[in-house]
């Protein structure tokens, strides 16, 4: 067993990038940590060009064999890492370029909580500066009872992403590993529900990751490109397991209705085809059943 921080990064295809990430991560001003890249079976140069990484003991690296998607990408990483026995863990998209002292950051939230809290969640932007949509936290309703903890910078969160998303060792034996049979979508949210049945999470306003997408919006079916409708099987599916999981299926049953309605009226184009992968993913989602699979010490 080690103190050290597992920096676990996921990858597929995506590799200036990914060699844009690796950089900011070498730079961190926090001194004790891995770099442990998972690469999702990329059919670009990704392993051919982190081969100098690995030899300068840059990077650890791994390639899962198959495209697990970024659900399974995170178990893979995450059991590696947990199995290497590292303490900490701090989970990252390959397009994620996080500040400086973003660890550091991470490291001075978990001593102000003296470690009483499930996950931390960095404050993640876009490059103009604004706040990530599509990665922002849920504020948690009752925030006002932890309210002079923002002294510190830190706000009691309900949810957050993979994006910058920190936890520790006990935490994952308890709660397990991210579903894997996810593939995309929502596993971040589920991994965040498990664990606040133990222990809360913050927002650490100070740790600052930009995440490189092409433009600061929500995915949502009833605007992306054709191209893109099939993945949105697993949204829908995803989601009905989580509201299931929490006895919230008559709010998922809103949520598809408003959906469906804001197809017909704001879909530009391929309605039909919109409204007929969100209905079979929410018929999958009915049984859709995945285990939770968990993490044993080594003898």
């Amino acid at each position: 067993m080690n103190d050290k921080t597992a920096v676990v990064v996921v990858t597929y295809n995506r590799l200036k990038l990914l060699l844009e990430a690796i950089d900011a991560l070498l730079k961190q001003t926090y001194d004790n940590y891995d770099i442990l890249i998972i690469n999702n079976a990329s059919t670009d140069d990704t392993e051919e060009t982190l081969k100098p990484y690995v030899e300068r003991g840059d990077i650890i690296y791994y390639n899962t064999g198959k495209n697990m998607g970024g659900a399974g990408g995170f178990n893979y990483g995450l059991r590696k890492a947990y199995e290497a026995g590292y303490e900490y863990f701090w989970l990252m998209d390959d397009d994620s370029i996080p500040d400086p002292d973003a660890l550091t950051k991470m490291h001075e939230a978990h001593k102000a909580l003296q470690g009483h809290y499930g996950y931390l969640a960095s404050y993640v932007y876009w490059k103009d500066g604004s706040a990530c949509k599509m990665n922002a936290p849920r504020i948690a309703d009752d925030w006002v009872e932890d309210g002079k903890l923002s002294k510190a910078g830190l706000v009691k969160i309900q949810k957050s992403t993979f994006v910058g998303f920190f936890t520790k060792r006990d935490i994952v034996k308890k709660v397990g590993l991210p579903i894997k049979e996810f593939f995309i979508w929502s596993d971040d949210t589920n991994y965040c529900w498990r664990i606040n049945k133990y222990a809360p999470g913050y927002l650490v306003v100070d740790s600052r990751v930009e995440h490189r997408i092409v433009s600061n919006v929500n995915a949502d079916i009833i605007t992306d490109d054709t191209n893109r409708l099939g993945r949105y099987e697993y949204a829908f599916r995803n989601r009905y397991y989580n509201y299931r999981m929490v006895g919230s299926s008559k709010n998922y049953k809103i949520y598809v209705f408003k959906k469906f309605m804001n197809i017909l009226r704001h879909s530009k184009n391929h309605k039909f085809k919109r409204i007929h992968v969100m209905m079979k993913g929410v018929r999958a989602g009915k049984t859709f059943n995945p285990p939770i699979e968990y993490v044993e010490e080594k003898k």
